[in-house]
């Protein structure tokens, strides 16, 4: 037998790495599970003879329009006039109501900016257009948007 004496430069360090790759390994998961994913979309419409003003004012009333898959308009007003309205997309009749309740505020004199328009994933596009036509002779831009 034989002892060693010299030094330990012939032995080879192997470095043991997977507690490093745990923990990013956890915290990579932590991050993406934090991370906000919120998508915000907002397509802005104009319609014959409406346009954008630069200087807007506070308005009086604030009309968002959510359209659903199960083809119902619900309005509802924020501001000086407060309320919930529906509407079904198939009926002319209805959507006539609703062209007539936003005359009703432009003729109380109450100011609009514009009107909001949301709507369901599944929902159609000509449920889109059907009620895009309705707003259209309000002569007030309409704004599609999403949350």
């Amino acid at each position: 037998m034989s002892a060693n004496s010299g030094s330990n430069s012939g032995q080879e360090v192997d470095l043991n790495i997977t507690p490093i790759i745990d923990c990013f390994t956890v915290l990579i998961t932590f991050l993406l599970a934090s991370a906000s994913f919120l998508s915000i979309g907002f397509f802005e419409v104009y319609t014959p003879g409406t346009t954008a003003n630069a200087e807007t004012v506070e308005p009086d009333v604030e009309i968002v329009l959510k359209v659903s898959t199960n083809q119902i308009v619900e309005m509802k007003l924020k501001g000086k006039r407060t309320g919930v309205n529906h509407f079904a997309v198939n009926d002319p009749q209805a959507l006539e109501k609703l062209e007539k309740e936003i005359e009703k505020i432009r003729n109380d004199k109450l100011s609009i900016n514009q009107i909001l328009i949301t709507a369901e994933n599944e929902v159609p596009y000509q449920n889109l257009a059907k009620v895009m036509d309705s707003l259209q002779k309000s002569s007030i831009p309409v704004v599609l948007g999403d949350f």
